[in-house]
């Protein structure tokens, strides 16, 4: 029985050990790209509190939509359109995100959500379970976990979820080793050079600038879509919920202007996919930026971002497309 406690309490010794260094490594799960820029969406929610329309997904949904354009567009206050994008999320970030909204009890009149082609697919990533795991409301974990029943490894997404619940380091390795760089090989900090003396910490390095690679596509299989399709479903149901009027912007990215069969079967999918969602919904309108929209590469800053010109040109077509979608009801 004595050895028994003595296991137990070097164990708890051990384990508060590692919650405390957890703590200082992540700065009490304070650090990283990731978390502050979920903090500081929801600190801008906040300032809006009786906004009537909101634009939620990525950047690539927000961009090019300002908020005084779409307002005038609308014939509403500025002050009462919403951003509520959040850079790099994806359906399962903003799902989550809508989650939050519809706990806290925030309604819209009109909401707008954009998706690419190439969100559809995995593409795994920790930034991805971190930012559901930031939003996600208590009582909505089992509902995550159901849509990661989807993936093509549910156990890799709620691996991820638990270690991120359990250690703040563990939900964003690159700020940690950010930091742990900058202990290490900032030479105007006294502490690099005690740090540098373990070579074990060289891995802490940055990597070298890649050559660009190719635009992202997705498949469209029906494995590869499982997934982001669950979510993409939850969300515009709950979307639905919370709003009078839910518009489902497709995007265009560079592989628009890619002409060879593949691409071109894969944005037929992407096409009849979110129609047959927004179908499902009486309030969820389609609106399709994909055809006849920008398809020049010299349009697209890199692989889905717009530039200048290509954000007018879009703007253009958006205004045309919101007018015959509002003119339909």
């Amino acid at each position: 029985m004595k050895a028994r406690i003595t296991v137990g309490l070097w164990l708890a010794l051990v384990l508060a050990a590692l919650g405390v260094a957890d703590h200082f490594i992540s700065s009490g799960r304070s650090i990283g790209w990731e978390r502050n820029s979920v903090r500081n969406s929801r600190a801008r929610w906040a300032k809006k509190p009786q906004a009537r329309v909101a634009i939620f997904g990525s950047s690539t949904s927000k961009d090019w939509l300002p908020e005084g354009w779409l307002a005038g567009l609308l014939k509403v206050p500025t002050a009462t359109v919403l951003d509520a994008h959040i850079n790099g999320c994806h359906q399962g970030c903003t799902w989550a995100e809508v989650r939050e909204f519809r706990r806290a009890g925030r309604r819209f009149d009109t909401v707008f959500f954009g998706t690419n082609l190439f969100q559809l697919c995995e593409f795994p990533h920790t930034k991805r379970v971190l930012q559901q795991q930031l939003m996600v409301p208590p009582g909505d974990v089992p509902g995550l976990l159901g849509k990661y029943l989807h993936a093509q490894t549910p156990l890799l997404y709620m691996g991820r979820l638990l270690g991120i619940s359990l250690s703040g380091a563990y939900g964003d390795t690159a700020a940690v080793r950010a930091r742990i760089e900058k202990l290490a090989y900032d030479d105007a900090d006294p502490r690099a050079r005690a740090v540098r003396r373990h070579n074990h910490w060289r891995w802490a390095r940055q990597r070298p600038i890649q050559a660009e690679k190719p635009p992202l596509s997705c498949e469209y299989t029906a494995d590869s879509v499982a997934l982001k399709r669950a979510f993409t479903e939850g969300l515009l149901g709950d979307l639905a919920a919370i709003s009078g009027r839910v518009y489902l912007m497709l995007l265009p990215d560079r592989t628009r202007s890619l002409r060879d069969p593949e691409h071109s079967a894969r944005w037929a999918q992407h096409l009849a996919l979110h129609t047959a969602l927004a179908e499902a919904l009486p309030n969820v309108t389609v609106i399709d930026l994909v055809t006849d929209g920008v398809s020049d590469a010299r349009h697209f800053r890199d692989g889905f971002h717009l530039n200048a010109e290509g954000m007018k040109r879009q703007r253009t077509l958006f205004q045309q497309r919101l007018a015959a979608a509002e003119g339909g009801r």
